[in-house]
């Protein structure tokens, strides 16, 4: 016969993945503050830095694009009420290109 209590061992994961996933399903609670810095950080900081770097140092129109792109990969999964693990996943891919478009601008 099975047995019908589960072990309440703490196992100590390393692995990251697992802690992004923990830290993701606990953060679940405070949706909206999470959805609200994802914007604010994304539209107040990020998109405007990449225009004025663009403005002053001259970018190319695939530079928008990606920055448009990157700024929907944050709008969808807020406005489509999917998981934060999707937010913080989209949110990271657009400062990491943001990142890299605005240090080739004033680096280059």
């Amino acid at each position: 016969m099975a047995t019908l209590s589960h072990s309440t061992a703490h196992v100590n994961d390393t692995n990251w993945l697992a802690n992004f996933n923990q830290f993701a399903e606990a953060a679940e609670f405070n949706r909206m503050g999470w959805a609200c810095t994802a914007l604010m950080i994304q539209g107040s900081l990020l998109s405007p830095i990449l225009l004025l770097t663009m403005a002053y140092f001259g970018g190319g129109d695939w530079q928008f694009l990606a920055s448009m792109f990157c700024f929907l990969g944050v709008l969808v999964p807020i406005l489509s009420a999917q998981k934060l693990k999707y937010l913080f996943i989209g949110l990271s891919v657009s400062l990491l290109v943001h990142a890299a478009i605005i240090a080739m601008n004033v680096l280059g």
